[in-house]
């Protein structure tokens, strides 16, 4: 199947789009078509000069590809499995894509500004965008700004003839609202945040009140778990106009599950992953992070261990962070974590089956996505 599409007011000669029946030849097949959409009304729209141009193209291909795609891959299993062999399948495919990628540029708007505030050292296996020589962090910061603004700028230019365009607009906008929030819970729960106040320099904690698995939760859910599961799973429904075939709760319950179940395997690889599988350094233990294993092992330490804990965490020293690993492997931690494990299984499981009485192909398509997360190790 084939159509022409229109790439936009000021893009000519209309492209022809295909159908593919590999959702990953479908993404990367949009990427150039996005880029040079976007560069070129940079230079014509915003007064910018080809060196500026040739820094974005940097900026976007260091930034924005490189990943797994997950989340894009995510919308375009769902949109193409529910509308393949329509007459407009391909069309429809594209503008799933199109959003696709504009959660990949989303999250790495999130990347950049993230590694700037964790002081972190690589990301997919190079130095993170601020530390590139020719960036610096004040550059960068606004970098992210920009790849962020490009989310909108690419959704107007190719899915605002969408019957659920202004849906579509809406979702960004309320998961980037849930993902800063998230961002604050996550870097004011180092600090003792009863005392929160601009105005006061704030300690890092010393009490750790608040590394508890309810304020852990907060943190993901917000964090992690709308961006990277429920919009996604949102953005596949509605280019195939298909939002009312499921009830909502069902669908985000299920995205919380798998978001939570991703932040907790993201924190386990963080401390006992190897960095060159997972293309980072892990620093949460330095950063004195809220993370899974953290709370976890707060949650039943003896108070001797708790004092361990407390003289140890949050500090850039080699020895303090290796204490703290083997804090968490007396506590076995690693059981705890594969006990856990099975239980989300059995969760996903059960949720599935009850989204599949609904919608069988919406059902399917999530269950790629869940093996794709379900025991990475990257």
């Amino acid at each position: 199947v084939s159509v022409l599409y229109c790439l936009g007011e000021a893009a000519e000669p209309m492209t022809e789009v295909k159908f593919y029946d590999d959702a990953r030849e479908a993404l990367m097949a949009a990427y150039p078509v996005i880029q040079e959409m976007l560069l070129a009304d940079a230079k014509a729209t915003m007064m910018c000069d080809d060196n500026r141009v040739n820094y974005l193209r940097k900026l976007m291909d260091v930034t924005c590809t490189g990943g797994k795609y997950n989340r894009a891959l995510t919308v375009i299993e769902i949109a193409s499995d529910m509308v393949r062999g329509s007459d407009n399948a391909a069309a429809l495919q594209r503008q799933a894509a199109v959003c696709g990628w504009a959660i990949e540029f989303m999250q790495a708007h999130f990347l950049i500004e993230d590694d700037i505030m964790d002081s972190s050292i690589t990301r997919r296996g190079k130095p993170c965008w601020y530390r590139h020589p020719g960036v610096t962090t004040q550059c960068a910061i606004n970098d992210g700004l920009i790849v962020f603004a490009w989310c909108t700028k690419m959704l107007k230019q190719f899915v605002r003839d969408h019957p659920r365009y202004v849906d579509i607009l809406e979702m960004f906008h309320h998961v980037d609202h849930c993902t800063t929030m998230g961002q604050l819970y996550d870097v004011s729960s180092m600090y003792d945040s009863a005392k929160l106040d601009p105005d006061v320099q704030q300690p890092t904690t010393t009490d750790y009140h608040e590394f508890t698995l309810d304020h852990y939760r907060r943190i993901v859910r917000y964090k992690t778990a709308y961006y990277t599961y429920h919009l996604p799973m949102l953005l596949g429904l509605a280019v195939a106009d298909k939002l009312q075939s499921i009830p909502a709760a069902l669908v985000e319950q299920l995205a919380m599950t798998m978001g939570e179940y991703f932040q907790i395997q993201d924190d386990f690889l963080d401390c006992f992953g190897d960095p060159a599988r997972i293309g980072k350094i892990g620093t949460d233990i330095q950063d004195v992070k809220c993370s899974w294993l953290a709370v976890t092992f707060l949650a039943s330490a003896s108070p001797d261990d708790v004092a361990a804990f407390k003289a140890n965490y949050g500090q850039h020293d080699d020895a303090k962070v290796a204490k703290i690993k083997e804090l968490y492997k007396a506590a076995n931690l690693e059981a705890t974590f594969g006990k856990y494990e099975q239980e989300v299984v059995d969760s996903v499981t059960a949720q599935l089956g009850d989204i599949k009485n609904h919608n069988a192909t919406f059902s399917e398509s999530i269950l790629a996505l869940w093996n794709r997360t379900f025991k990475r190790s990257f």
